[in-house]
């Protein structure tokens, strides 16, 4: 009996040992396409270092996109056995890298159900995971702004391909719809516009961690990303006003909203650097904080 339960035991140990390896490698791989990411955005070398357990020789030439299904492959893995995950205390963890690798990979449905998984074992955690529970709370707000970045990228495009030139009754109808879509995908007052809600519910986020600034810079660089994706919008519509003959008459309707609209975009825009420059070493002269001068500023 004895000898059958040692046994059993070391089954049991085998098989937790093996979810944790896969939830080891996921955080290895997650880890690796955000530093990737990060270092492709602000313009740096894509120093990966050593190739971690995550994957072999092979991730020295990983992309972020790879990185991140490697994430998500490997904490799936891990969560076929979500009991192993739960009596070793991770299972919070893999339910977060779950939701935050689909975030990444744009796989939405999935993301919102792993974060809703993540805060009902955060109710049943002795543990406190602040930062867990605030990633989560700002997921949400993460999707909001993807979905809004590639609808404006959309519009870009079809402004680009545009052929013909609309005479004044067509190019007032085209404005009419644009200034829809951009009250459905940035904002409009109401608090439902994409940019707006993702805006909202970050500022949600940063008060559950008010005490990390690491975590607190990161939420806030999300909220920035967004405002970039705002003003590429009100540059495309400028545009537009200008080619349709709207800009230059302060009088009209058109020109009037977006008006009012740069200004809504400048009052947060001043908020939310104001709000990053005392979280960066150097402040001011940080280089991530010139950097986005210089996308932001214009």
């Amino acid at each position: 009996m004895k000898t059958h339960l040692n046994l059993l035991l070391l089954l049991w140990f085998c098989c937790s040992c093996a979810q944790l390896n896969y939830l080891d490698q996921a955080q290895n791989a997650f880890n690796q396409g955000a530093n990737l990411e990060t270092n492709l955005s602000f313009g740096e070398p894509a120093l990966l270092g050593q190739p971690s357990a995550a994957g072999s020789q092979a991730m020295s030439l990983a992309t972020p996109d790879l990185c991140y299904r490697l994430a998500y492959a490997q904490v799936n893995k891990a969560l076929l056995k979500d009991s192993k995950l739960k009596a070793d205390g991770v299972l919070v963890n893999a339910h977060s890298l779950r939701a935050l690798s689909a975030w990444k990979l744009g796989l939405y449905t999935q993301a919102t159900e792993s974060a809703l998984a993540a805060k009902i074992a955060l109710q049943d955690s002795d543990v406190p995971l602040p930062r867990e529970a605030a990633m989560m709370t700002a997921l949400e707000g993460l999707i909001q702004a993807d979905q809004a970045f590639v609808a404006v990228q959309k519009f870009k495009l079809d402004n680009q391909t545009r052929s013909t030139s609309p005479n004044a009754s067509e190019a007032l109808n085209l404005m009419a719809n644009i200034r829809k879509q951009y009250e459905a995908d940035i904002i409009n007052g109401n608090g439902t516009g994409k940019i707006e809600k993702a805006l909202s519910i970050l500022d949600n986020a940063k008060l559950e961690v008010a005490g990390r600034a690491d975590i607190q810079t990161y939420f806030i660089m999300s909220q920035l990303a967004a405002l970039k994706t705002w003003l590429d919008e009100l540059d495309q519509i400028y545009s537009l006003l200008k080619t349709f003959g709207f800009a230059s008459n302060n009088n009209n309707d058109l020109k009037r909203w977006f008006d009012q609209e740069n200004d809504r975009f400048t009052q947060k825009r001043n908020l939310y650097m104001g709000q990053l420059a005392p979280l960066l070493p150097q402040q001011k002269e940080n280089v991530m904080y010139k950097r986005w001068e210089e996308w932001l500023f214009n």
